[in-house]
């Protein structure tokens, strides 16, 4: 890999628009052993995973291209943070609609053009309707690829084969079908559940959750299947229509909390976990992450509607307090079993 790798952070960044732009985007997902690092230009009490990026970003050599999705306030101070240390290199920050339909569609569009009018720039080359359908194909094939595979994973494996997919092969967190192969201790029971919350360390509380006797049958995270739930493949004659194209796709995913569309969410989640054949939801969030706190209670009553237990936790991403978390998860699988 050279100067052509770009990072990027967030399920909804259009990473079709940067391959074809011929950029290597590399999901960054952080160092949670190095978070305090990231102290100097981040306020202790803001996400740890938004820590944990700049942390791996401070130690490694460029080019520290990267493109933002202003999904969160946390993401908005990585941003700042980032254009600070790295200001020779491309840095790009993408508003986000909080509503789907046709008017947030049309704002995301414009914020597809804008970013595709900096990378012409960047590049120095044009970057043509037959480009973006190229891309538009290969992430399609690479999301089937991934869904195939996940039959086959549960729990941190499967955890870290979404991750895997998500950078090139050669990359610290690349790998694709080779994250399977990742041993993970099990318990002698095993109770599926459904893992939902915003972004995980495969090697922390997703671990834990193997270790208490759960089977993470479906991993409803933003490093997690989420990013694999729905295709963004985008047809048209031009530009302009396969950006419209993409626009709505994005916003037709399952939504993250942040999004307005609470009814859908919930929604969604219950059937999922009565597809996959989860027997309770675990409901897991980083600490600081005002959009997943909200969201709790109504998921929680309405999963409750549902017949469906739910479990919440809370995770600082480096997930240093195992054994009262263990403890919890333990009586909460023995009070469903």
């Amino acid at each position: 890999m050279g100067d052509d790798r770009i990072a990027w952070f967030c399920a909804y960044a259009p990473v079709e628009l940067l391959l074809a732009a011929g950029l290597e985007p590399v999901r960054y997902f952080g160092d949670p052993s190095r978070i305090d690092d990231a102290d100097a230009l981040l306020h202790p009490a803001i996400c740890p995973y938004v820590r944990a990026c700049l942390a791996q970003a401070m130690q490694g050599g460029g080019p520290h291209h990267a493109v933002f999705v202003n999904s969160c306030d946390g993401m908005r101070r990585l941003y700042d943070a980032w254009k600070e240390l790295f200001p020779e290199d491309f840095v790009f920050l993408l508003d986000l609609p909080r509503n789907a339909g046709k008017a947030g569609e049309r704002v995301l569009a414009g914020e597809y053009r804008q970013l595709l009018a900096a990378l012409r720039t960047f590049r120095g080359r044009e970057i043509t309707r037959d480009d973006l359908a190229a891309a538009c194909r290969e992430r399609e094939e690479l999301r089937r690829s991934y869904l195939r595979l996940a039959g086959e994973a549960s729990g941190a494996a499967r955890l870290r084969l979404a991750q895997s997919f998500q950078s090139p092969p050669g990359s610290a967190e690349g790998g694709g079908a080779a994250a399977c192969a990742h041993p993970v201790a099990k318990a002698g029971r095993e109770i599926p559940v459904l893992l939902t919350g915003n972004l995980l360390n495969p090697a922390g509380m997703v671990s834990l959750l193997e270790k208490a006797g759960a089977r993470v049958v479906w991993a409803d995270l933003c490093n997690g299947d989420r990013a694999f739930a729905a295709s963004t493949l985008a047809e048209g004659e031009s530009v302009e229509e396969i950006i419209g194209g993409l626009a709505a796709a994005y916003l037709e995913r399952p939504p993250c909390a942040r999004m307005l569309d609470a009814e859908r969410r919930c929604r969604i989640l219950a059937e999922n976990a009565r597809q996959a054949g989860a027997s309770a939801v675990v409901y897991a969030s980083l600490k600081f992450c005002d959009s997943y706190l909200y969201d709790f209670p109504r998921t929680r009553e309405r999963l409750r509607r549902e017949g469906i237990p739910v479990l919440r936790l809370e995770s600082d991403y480096a997930d240093g307090h195992a054994g009262q978390v263990l403890t919890r998860v333990e009586a909460f699988l023995e009070m469903i079993s």
